[in-house]
């Protein structure tokens, strides 16, 4: 089990404090409206972020992903062999029209 959401809220505001990031610079990259970040984390509106935003910050912020209760990155070798294992293989077969 990972780390509660307040837990959660006061590593996002620590990691911008540190780097100067405002809240609504990480709402926009988050692809949030302005207010977002900062709504979560002083009025725990909403009372925790999704999975996927989660896992964004942390890349933004240069952080493995287990910090922010995110799932941890693959390494650049693995997502392309996954990418390639999930490729279809299809073919095009060109016909005369008769």
């Amino acid at each position: 089990m990972g780390p509660s959401p307040d837990v959660i809220r006061q590593r996002i505001a620590e990691q911008c404090a540190s780097t100067g990031l405002s809240y609504a610079q990480l709402s926009r990259i988050l692809g949030r409206p302005e207010g977002y970040i900062a709504r979560h984390i002083r009025e725990q509106v909403p009372y925790e972020l999704a999975q996927t935003e989660r896992a964004r910050a942390a890349e933004f912020f240069g952080v493995p992903g287990p910090y922010l209760d995110a799932p941890p990155r693959k390494s650049e070798r693995q997502a392309r062999a996954e990418q390639r294992r999930f490729r279809p293989n299809y073919r095009t077969v060109l016909r005369r029209a008769t």
